[in-house]
Protein backbone atom coordinates (compact mmCIF):
# COMPACT_ATOMS: atom_id res chain seq x y z
CA UNK A 1 0.00 0.00 0.00
CA UNK A 2 1.75 3.41 -0.81
CA UNK A 3 0.67 5.70 2.37
CA UNK A 4 1.09 8.92 0.67
CA UNK A 5 -1.96 8.25 -1.21
CA UNK A 6 -3.37 6.74 1.50
CA UNK A 7 -3.05 9.87 3.59
CA UNK A 8 -4.11 12.50 0.61
CA UNK A 9 -7.21 10.15 0.49
CA UNK A 10 -8.31 10.00 3.81
CA UNK A 11 -7.47 14.08 3.81
CA UNK A 12 -10.24 14.82 1.00
CA UNK A 13 -7.56 15.05 -1.86
CA UNK A 14 -9.37 11.94 -3.64
CA UNK A 15 -8.49 13.26 -6.86
CA UNK A 16 -4.93 13.76 -6.44
CA UNK A 17 -4.52 10.30 -4.75
CA UNK A 18 -6.25 7.99 -7.33
CA UNK A 19 -3.95 10.26 -9.64
CA UNK A 20 -0.96 9.17 -7.94
CA UNK A 21 -1.92 5.43 -8.04
CA UNK A 22 -2.66 5.80 -11.58
CA UNK A 23 0.89 6.81 -12.38
CA UNK A 24 2.43 4.30 -9.50
CA UNK A 25 0.51 1.57 -11.39
CA UNK A 26 1.98 2.59 -15.20
CA UNK A 27 5.26 1.96 -13.76
CA UNK A 28 3.98 -1.30 -11.89
CA UNK A 29 1.28 -2.82 -13.32
CA UNK A 30 1.33 -6.11 -11.57
CA UNK A 31 1.71 -4.80 -8.21
CA UNK A 32 -1.53 -6.36 -6.46
CA UNK A 33 -1.59 -4.22 -3.25
CA UNK A 34 -1.60 -1.15 -5.79
CA UNK A 35 -4.11 -2.54 -7.77
CA UNK A 36 -6.36 -3.32 -5.08
CA UNK A 37 -5.42 0.22 -3.06
CA UNK A 38 -6.72 2.22 -6.28
CA UNK A 39 -10.03 -0.21 -6.50
CA UNK A 40 -11.18 0.35 -3.30
CA UNK A 41 -11.04 3.87 -3.33
CA UNK A 42 -12.60 4.03 -7.38
CA UNK A 43 -15.79 2.14 -4.90
CA UNK A 44 -15.65 5.03 -2.61
CA UNK A 45 -15.84 7.46 -5.00
CA UNK A 46 -18.83 5.28 -7.16
CA UNK A 47 -16.07 4.30 -10.28
CA UNK A 48 -17.45 0.60 -10.13
CA UNK A 49 -16.19 -0.22 -13.78
CA UNK A 50 -13.09 0.53 -13.49
CA UNK A 51 -12.63 -0.91 -9.71
CA UNK A 52 -14.39 -4.05 -11.49
CA UNK A 53 -11.55 -4.09 -13.59
CA UNK A 54 -8.82 -3.49 -11.54
CA UNK A 55 -9.87 -6.21 -9.03
CA UNK A 56 -10.44 -8.83 -12.08
CA UNK A 57 -6.68 -8.29 -13.14
CA UNK A 58 -5.64 -8.64 -9.21
CA UNK A 59 -7.46 -11.36 -8.98
CA UNK A 60 -5.71 -13.29 -11.82
CA UNK A 61 -2.32 -12.74 -10.52
CA UNK A 62 -3.37 -13.34 -6.86
CA UNK A 63 -6.23 -15.35 -6.36
CA UNK A 64 -6.08 -16.46 -3.30
CA UNK A 65 -6.49 -13.04 -1.53
CA UNK A 66 -9.37 -12.68 0.67
CA UNK A 67 -9.39 -9.04 -0.26
CA UNK A 68 -9.37 -9.06 -3.75
CA UNK A 69 -12.80 -11.37 -3.08
CA UNK A 70 -14.18 -8.92 -0.27
CA UNK A 71 -14.02 -6.25 -2.95
CA UNK A 72 -15.31 -7.98 -6.04
CA UNK A 73 -18.25 -8.70 -3.64
CA UNK A 74 -18.87 -5.03 -2.42
CA UNK A 75 -19.09 -3.74 -6.37
CA UNK A 76 -21.37 -6.68 -6.95
CA UNK A 77 -23.63 -5.71 -4.67
CA UNK A 78 -23.69 -2.01 -4.75
CA UNK A 79 -24.62 -3.17 -8.67
CA UNK A 80 -27.57 -5.16 -6.73
CA UNK A 81 -26.10 -8.02 -8.68
CA UNK A 82 -27.28 -9.97 -5.28
CA UNK A 83 -26.50 -13.88 -6.05
CA UNK A 84 -23.20 -13.14 -7.36
CA UNK A 85 -22.17 -11.19 -4.46
CA UNK A 86 -23.55 -14.10 -2.34
CA UNK A 87 -21.71 -16.60 -4.21
CA UNK A 88 -18.04 -14.46 -3.57
CA UNK A 89 -18.41 -13.82 0.14
CA UNK A 90 -19.12 -17.39 0.87
CA UNK A 91 -15.76 -18.26 -0.47
CA UNK A 92 -14.37 -16.36 1.98
CA UNK A 93 -16.01 -17.04 5.39
CA UNK A 94 -13.18 -18.94 6.76
CA UNK A 95 -10.76 -16.38 5.66
CA UNK A 96 -9.31 -13.67 7.56
CA UNK A 97 -12.01 -11.47 5.79
CA UNK A 98 -15.02 -14.12 7.05
CA UNK A 99 -16.26 -11.10 9.76
CA UNK A 100 -16.27 -8.64 7.04
CA UNK A 101 -18.22 -11.14 4.71
CA UNK A 102 -20.41 -12.48 7.14
CA UNK A 103 -21.92 -9.25 7.54
CA UNK A 104 -21.50 -8.60 4.05
CA UNK A 105 -23.83 -11.97 3.21
CA UNK A 106 -26.24 -10.64 6.69
CA UNK A 107 -26.81 -7.09 4.66
CA UNK A 108 -27.78 -8.78 1.75
CA UNK A 109 -30.21 -11.23 3.19
CA UNK A 110 -31.49 -8.59 5.47
CA UNK A 111 -32.26 -6.63 2.17
CA UNK A 112 -34.35 -9.49 0.41
CA UNK A 113 -36.47 -9.96 3.31
CA UNK A 114 -34.46 -13.46 4.35
CA UNK A 115 -34.51 -12.69 7.84
CA UNK A 116 -33.11 -16.11 9.08
CA UNK A 117 -30.49 -16.63 7.10
CA UNK A 118 -29.95 -12.43 7.70
CA UNK A 119 -29.92 -13.34 11.95
CA UNK A 120 -27.78 -16.45 11.31
CA UNK A 121 -24.77 -14.37 9.53
CA UNK A 122 -25.44 -11.47 11.66
CA UNK A 123 -25.08 -13.59 15.03
CA UNK A 124 -21.50 -14.89 13.42
CA UNK A 125 -20.19 -11.35 12.66
CA UNK A 126 -20.97 -9.85 15.83
CA UNK A 127 -19.00 -13.09 17.82
CA UNK A 128 -16.21 -11.98 16.21
CA UNK A 129 -13.47 -10.44 18.31
CA UNK A 130 -13.41 -6.96 16.07
CA UNK A 131 -16.97 -6.28 16.23
CA UNK A 132 -18.41 -2.93 16.46
CA UNK A 133 -20.82 -0.75 16.31
CA UNK A 134 -21.68 -1.77 13.06
CA UNK A 135 -22.23 -5.32 13.45
CA UNK A 136 -24.18 -4.89 17.03
CA UNK A 137 -26.34 -2.14 15.08
CA UNK A 138 -27.80 -4.64 12.27
CA UNK A 139 -27.88 -7.56 14.42
CA UNK A 140 -30.11 -5.41 16.95
CA UNK A 141 -32.07 -4.31 13.28
CA UNK A 142 -32.83 -7.58 12.23
CA UNK A 143 -34.45 -8.49 15.70
CA UNK A 144 -36.19 -5.59 15.49
CA UNK A 145 -37.69 -6.16 12.29
CA UNK A 146 -38.82 -9.28 13.93
CA UNK A 147 -40.30 -7.83 17.17
CA UNK A 148 -37.79 -9.41 18.86
CA UNK A 149 -37.12 -6.67 21.53
CA UNK A 150 -35.45 -8.74 24.22
CA UNK A 151 -32.99 -10.34 22.07
CA UNK A 152 -32.52 -6.59 20.17
CA UNK A 153 -31.58 -5.23 23.05
CA UNK A 154 -28.08 -5.52 24.60
CA UNK A 155 -26.84 -5.29 20.78
CA UNK A 156 -28.58 -1.82 20.62
CA UNK A 157 -27.35 -0.98 23.88
CA UNK A 158 -23.54 -2.10 22.74
CA UNK A 159 -24.15 -0.45 19.51
CA UNK A 160 -24.88 2.52 21.16
CA UNK A 161 -21.95 2.49 23.98
CA UNK A 162 -19.31 1.97 20.79
CA UNK A 163 -21.29 5.10 19.10
CA UNK A 164 -23.44 6.99 21.21
CA UNK A 165 -23.59 10.29 18.81
CA UNK A 166 -24.87 8.17 15.50
CA UNK A 167 -28.14 9.21 15.01
CA UNK A 168 -28.99 5.64 13.41
CA UNK A 169 -27.88 3.86 16.85
CA UNK A 170 -30.02 6.13 18.66
CA UNK A 171 -33.17 5.64 16.37
CA UNK A 172 -32.69 1.75 16.69
CA UNK A 173 -32.04 1.71 20.58
CA UNK A 174 -34.93 4.37 21.36
CA UNK A 175 -37.45 1.88 19.68
CA UNK A 176 -35.82 -0.69 21.41
CA UNK A 177 -36.24 0.79 24.65
CA UNK A 178 -39.26 1.50 24.24
CA UNK A 179 -40.59 -1.96 23.62
CA UNK A 180 -38.91 -3.36 26.36
CA UNK A 181 -40.58 -0.50 28.54
CA UNK A 182 -37.94 1.27 29.22
CA UNK A 183 -40.12 4.72 27.69
CA UNK A 184 -38.07 7.26 29.76
CA UNK A 185 -34.38 6.80 28.25
CA UNK A 186 -36.34 5.26 24.56
CA UNK A 187 -38.04 8.46 24.22
CA UNK A 188 -34.20 10.61 24.74
CA UNK A 189 -32.61 8.40 22.47
CA UNK A 190 -35.26 8.77 19.74
CA UNK A 191 -35.73 12.40 20.13
CA UNK A 192 -31.79 12.64 19.96
CA UNK A 193 -32.10 10.45 16.60
CA UNK A 194 -34.66 13.21 15.36
CA UNK A 195 -32.57 16.09 16.50
CA UNK A 196 -29.24 14.86 14.91
CA UNK A 197 -30.80 13.41 11.67
CA UNK A 198 -34.39 15.49 12.09
CA UNK A 199 -35.16 14.61 7.34
CA UNK A 200 -34.30 11.30 8.24
CA UNK A 201 -35.96 10.19 11.78
CA UNK A 202 -38.10 13.60 12.18
CA UNK A 203 -41.53 11.92 11.05
CA UNK A 204 -40.84 8.65 12.09
CA UNK A 205 -40.34 9.86 15.90
CA UNK A 206 -43.35 12.07 15.62
CA UNK A 207 -45.09 9.11 14.62
CA UNK A 208 -43.54 6.23 17.35
CA UNK A 209 -44.14 9.22 19.96
CA UNK A 210 -47.73 9.91 19.09
CA UNK A 211 -48.76 6.33 19.48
Amino acid sequence: MNQEAQDLFAQGQRETAIVKLTQLLSADPNNVDLLVQLATMLIQVTDLTQARQLLQRAAILAPKRADITYNRAIIAHQLQQNDQAIALLTTILHSEYAREASYMLAVIYFEQADLPRATVFALTAVEDKNAGFTENLLLAQIFAKQQLWTQALPYAQQALKLEPDNPDIAFTAGAVLLNTQQLEAGTQLLQQAAKVAPKKYGDAVKLILAE
